[in-house]
C-alpha cells in the first residue's frame, strides 16, 4: 500500500500512471472473480489460497530484487499489480468461503469479528505506519522483500492447517456453468440480490470515494497537512478496531439483516455529517464512527452469507459479492473526482452520504428480511451465535 504508490511515482513522477497501476489491481480482480468463485467450489480452499499466496511472495520478492539492482520499470510494475489482482480474484473467495470449514456456525460472528480486526490493525493502522517507516529508512527494496517474507509467512500457516472437513467439487461439469449456476442461485434469493446490488451503489456513492474526498478536505477544506490525513485514517481504523471488539462481544443479533442495513445507513449519515463538520478534529471523530458503523455491517454481513448458502456454492457466492462490492471502484473514484470539481468537496460528501443513508430502505423490499424471520424461529441460542450448553 505504501511502497508501490511511492515506486512508480519515483519512476515516473505522473499521477495518471499512478492511477492506471492501482487501478490495474482492481480490473484484474474484477474480470476473474465469477471464476475464481467457481474453481474455489471444485478445488481445495486451502490450496487454493496457498497457491495464491506462492504466486503473491515470488512476484513480490522477485520486483525486490530487480529495484534492489536498480532495473525495475514501469511495466514490470503494471505486470505485478495485475497479478496481484488476478490472485485475489480467487483468494478472496476461498478464503470468505474457508471460514465456515474450520469454524463452527455458532462462532461465525467471533470469528468475522477476528478477521476485521487484524485488517483493520494491518491495513489502516500498524501496516501504512510500518511500510512508511521502513522505506523511510531502508527504501522500497527492502519494502517489498519484508513484503514477500509476509506471504511465505501466510503460507506455512495455510499448510500447517489440518483436519479440515473441505466439500469438494463443484455440481456443474463445465466451469462456466459453474459460474451461471453460483449466478442463479444469488438472482434467486431476493434478500442477497437486492443487497449486493444496493452494496455496490454504496461502495460507489460513500465508501470507495471516501479516502479521496478525505484527503481534498484535509488540503482544501481545513488547509492542514499530513499530520492531520493521517489522524483522519487513524480515526477510521480506530473505529474498525472497536467496531470488531463489539461484535465480538454481543455475537450476532436476532434480526441480522436489520442490523446491517441499519449500521450502514447510520453510516452514511456520518459520511453527510464529515462533510458539515466546521472543524478538523470533529471530521476525524465523525469518521471513526462511519468506519466502524461500516465494518460492523460487514463483520454480520460475511457470516449471513456463510450461513444462509448452501456449502456448495459458497465460493462462487462469495465471489459474485466480491465482484459486485469493487466492480464499480474505479468508477466511484472518477465519480468523485468529477463531482468535486462540480459542488465542491463538502456537498460531495454529503451527497454520498445521503444516498448511502437513504440504501436502509431496502429493508422495506419484499423478501429482503427473509433471514430474519427465519432467525426468529431458531433456538434462542443458535440465533444468538451462542452455543448451546453440553
Amino acid at each position: 500500500m505504501v511502497a508501490l504508490p511511492l515506486e512508480v511515482l519515483h519512476l515516473t513522477g505522473s499521477p495518471f500512471e499512478l492511477a492506471l497501476i492501482i487501478s490495474s489491481q482492481t480490473i484484474s480482480m474484477v474480470i476473474l472473480l465469477l471464476i475464481g468463485g467457481a474453481l474455489t467450489d471444485r478445488l481445495s480452499r486451502r490450496l487454493v489460497m496457498l497457491i495464491s499466496d506462492t504466486v503473491c511472495g515470488v512476484s513480490v520478492s522477485f520486483m525486490a530484487v530487480l529495484i534492489a539492482v536498480r532495473e525495475a520499470r514501469l511495466w514490470e510494475l503494471l505486470v505485478l499489480s495485475i497479478i496481484f489482482g488476478a490472485v485475489n480474484a480467487f483468494f478472496r473467495p476461498a478464503s470468505t468461503a474457508i471460514v465456515r470449514d474450520i469454524v463452527p456456525s455458532e462462532l461465525l460472528v467471533s470469528a468475522s469479528s477476528l478477521s476485521s480486526l487484524s485488517q483493520s490493525l494491518a491495513q489502516l493502522l500498524l501496516g501504512p505506519l510500518f511500510g512508511g517507516i521502513v522505506v523511510a529508512a531502508s527504501g522500497t527494496a527492502w519494502a517489498f522483500a519484508l513484503d514477500g517474507a509476509s506471504f511465505a509467512v501466510s503460507a506455512a500457516c495455510l499448510a500447517a492447517m489440518r483436519n479440515i472437513s473441505e466439500l469438494k467439487g463443484a455440481t456443474s461439469s463445465r466451469l462456466l456453468a459453474g459460474v451461471a449456476e453460483g449466478l442463479r442461485f444469488c438472482y434467486s434469493q431476493r434478500w442477497l440480490a437486492c443487497s449486493i446490488t444496493m452494496i455496490a451503489v454504496i461502495n460507489l456513492v460513500c465508501f470507495v470515494p471516501f479516502f479521496i474526498l478525505g484527503t481534498l478536505l484535509v488540503k482544501n477544506i481545513f488547509h492542514a497537512g499530513p499530520i492531520a490525513l493521517g489522524a483522519l485514517y487513524a480515526g477510521s481504523g480506530v473505529g474498525g478496531v472497536i467496531a470488531s471488539l463489539v461484535a465480538a462481544r454481543r455475537g450476532s443479533p436476532l434480526r441480522r439483516v436489520a442490523t446491517i442495513w441499519t449500521a450502514w445507513a447510520v453510516s452514511g449519515i456520518c459520511a453527510a455529517s464529515v462533510g458539515l463538520s466546521p472543524w478538523l478534529w470533529m471530521s476525524v471523530m465523525l469518521a471513526g464512527m462511519m468506519w466502524g458503523l461500516g465494518t460492523y455491517g460487514n463483520i454480520l454481513w460475511f457470516p449471513l452469507i456463510q450461513k444462509e448458502t448452501p456449502p456448495e456454492l459458497l465460493g462462487r457466492v462469495s465471489s459474485v459479492d466480491w465482484l459486485f462490492s469493487f466492480a464499480l471502484s474505479p468508477l466511484g473514484a472518477l465519480a468523485a473526482g468529477a463531482a468535486v470539481e462540480g459542488i465542491g468537496v463538502r456537498l460531495t460528501l454529503i451527497a454520498g452520504g445521503v444516498i448511502t443513508a437513504a440504501a436502509g430502505w431496502i429493508l422495506f423490499i419484499p423478501g429482503v428480511m427473509d433471514p430474519d424471520k427465519q432467525g426468529m424461529k431458531d433456538p434462542p441460542e443458535m440465533a444468538a451465535g451462542v452455543a448451546p450448553e453440553r
